[in-house]
Order: C-alpha cells, then sequence, then structure tokens
C-alpha cells in the first residue's frame, strides 16, 4: 500500500471515530431527555408500587444502562482523554458487553410479565415462553462470552484516538442474533394468541382495554426493537472496524427508552383503571350480587397485577 493510501485510511478511521462519538452521545442524549420526561411518571407509577421483582429489574435496567452510558459518554467524548492500559481496556469492554447482554435480559423478561398480565390465569403460554426464556438467555450468554473472548483477543487502547480499538475487525454478529429470534417467535406468538381469543380486544370488556392497548405499544415496541437489531447485526457485518460500534449505544440508549415507555405507558393504565373501578365501586358494589366472577372489575385488577410481577 502505497503512503497516500495508507494515509487516506487512517483519514477515514478517524472520521468514524468523530462520527461514533456523535451519535454516542446523541443516544446518551435522548436516553437522559427521556428519563427526565418520564421521571414524574416513574415517581408515580413505580416508586409507589410495592417492591418486587418486576419493580427492581425495571428500575436497574432504568438506572443501569443511564450510569454505564454516562461513563461511557465522559471516556469517549474526545474532550477528555482517559488513558487506560490493554488490560483495563479489556476488562472495561468485558463489563459493557455483559452489562448490554444483562439490560437486554431484563427488558426481555419485563416485556413477558406484561404479557403474562393480559392472559388468564394457568395459560400455557406462560410456562412455554419462560422456559423459552431462559433457554435463550443461556444462549445468549454463551454467545457473549466466546465474543468478549474474541474482542480481547485484539482488544488494545489507541493513545492515538484516546480510544479501545481493534487490531483486526471481530466477529460480533452474534450479540444480536439469540435476541432477535427471541423477540421475533414471543411476538408472533402474542399475535396468534391474541387473534385466538377474541374477547381479549372486546371493547365491552373491561380487560380488554389493558390488552389492546399493551397489544398496540407491543407492535410498536417490537417493531423499533426488531429494526435497532438488525441495524446492528447488519452493520457488524459489513462495517470497517474503526466503525464496527458506530451505533452500538445509540441502539442500547433506544432499546432502553422503548422498553421504559412499554412498562410505563401499561403501569399508567392500570392505575387509571383502579381509579376507574374505584369511582364505581358504590354502583359496582350493588351489581355485584349474581355477577359473573369472570368480569368482575376487582378480579381484572388483581390480574394486571399478579404476584410474579406484583406491581
Amino acid at each position: 500500500m502505497d503512503p497516500a493510501q495508507i494515509f487516506h485510511s487512517v483519514i477515514v478511521a478517524l472520521d468514524n471515530v468523530v462520527i461514533t462519538r456523535h451519535i454516542s452521545a446523541a443516544g446518551y442524549v435522548v436516553l437522559l431527555y427521556d428519563h427526565l420526561l418520564t421521571l414524574d411518571d416513574e415517581v408515580k407509577y413505580v416508586w409507589s408500587a410495592p417492591t418486587t421483582l418486576a419493580k427492581v429489574l425495571f428500575l436497574v435496567l432504568r438506572y443501569l444502562v443511564l450510569l454505564f452510558m454516562t461513563g461511557e459518554t465522559i471516556t469517549r467524548n474526545g474532550v477528555v482523554i482517559v488513558p487506560m492500559s490493554d488490560l483495563v481496556c479489556k476488562a472495561w469492554t468485558s463489563f459493557a458487553t455483559y452489562a448490554g447482554w444483562i439490560s437486554v435480559a431484563i427488558s426481555n423478561f419485563l416485556v413477558l410479565l406484561r404479557i403474562w398480565t393480559t392472559l388468564p390465569r394457568g395459560h400455557r403460554f406462560v410456562l412455554w415462553s419462560l422456559g423459552f426464556f431462559i433457554t435463550i438467555q443461556v444462549v445468549n450468554f454463551s454467545v457473549t462470552t466466546w465474543v468478549i473472548t474474541n474482542m480481547n483477543a485484539v482488544l488494545y487502547f489507541d493513545v492515538t484516538v484516546g480510544l479501545c480499538s481493534f487490531s483486526s475487525k471481530p466477529s460480533v454478529v452474534g450479540l444480536w442474533a439469540p435476541g432477535l429470534a427471541f423477540e421475533i417467535v414471543v411476538f408472533a406468538s402474542v399475535c396468534w394468541n391474541t387473534l385466538d381469543r377474541p374477547r381479549a380486544t372486546d371493547p365491552a370488556d373491561p380487560e380488554g382495554n389493558i390488552t389492546r392497548i399493551f397489544f398496540r405499544d407491543g407492535v410498536v415496541y417490537f417493531v423499533i426493537i426488531t429494526s435497532l437489531r438488525v441495524a446492528n447485526a447488519v452493520i457488524a457485518v459489513v462495517a470497517p472496524i474503526s466503525s464496527i460500534f458506530i451505533i452500538v449505544f445509540f441502539i442500547w440508549s433506544g432499546v432502553t427508552v422503548t422498553t421504559s415507555r412499554l412498562i410505563i405507558n401499561s403501569r399508567r393504565e392500570i392505575a387509571q383503571l383502579r381509579e376507574l373501578q374505584m369511582s364505581a365501586g358504590g354502583q359496582f358494589g350493588e351489581e355485584r350480587e349474581g355477577t359473573d366472577p369472570t368480569t368482575d372489575t376487582l378480579e381484572l385488577a388483581e390480574r394486571a397485577s399478579p404476584s410474579v410481577g406484583g406491581w
């Protein structure tokens, strides 16, 4: 390669680094802005709820990603160079990759909890989806560990740009394949189950309000998450080394924002349903005798917050 080509490749690589920094910073701004916008709803509908597994996982997702993205923005902004040894660089990258796996697992499980609240008690989909979720997470953890091992073999700290860099391009596309498979299968199953139970979306059924709203938000969630994961996978395959993670942090922020919105919106709708029940409590109490318990709105409220999710 002649000097002109070498110089050109260096310029392109530096441009890609700058673009990666800007896109990552944009993702952090979106995450922080949305966090501030939804903080009031978070306090009202999440913090005030009883402490349960779902609540703890939701808060871990919200603040784990926010804190990590804050640290990542500081170390990658190009204004302040944080020098690292190769060992520290490998440890930080490994931690970031595992943190991404944990956040995706939490997002998937929270969505499953919301899906389960729209199903009849003891529905077979609950056990099937839980088993599928556990299987996918075991596969995802294994793939993540394999990718980290491959990345660490070619990872070093580049003092020229002040970033962790790769001496050769590692294979990272496997990071998003298991999650993409999980979301496609679960979404297809939910669509089939909803169509198989027409009453679940009956406007005259109080429970149908929650189901319809969740299904509407779920479609948006699926489209956004799937698009982001496909974009990540494509870029991981076709992009040069200098831009292999060009949109990773932006997409991480986008996935967290989308999941948070889905959960908070469903919590708001459940709270509004309960307020409606309480305001109509007197009239409902008069009509309660002889009423079919399967349409009891108090029972619907309990089903909207089962013990597994609890809030």
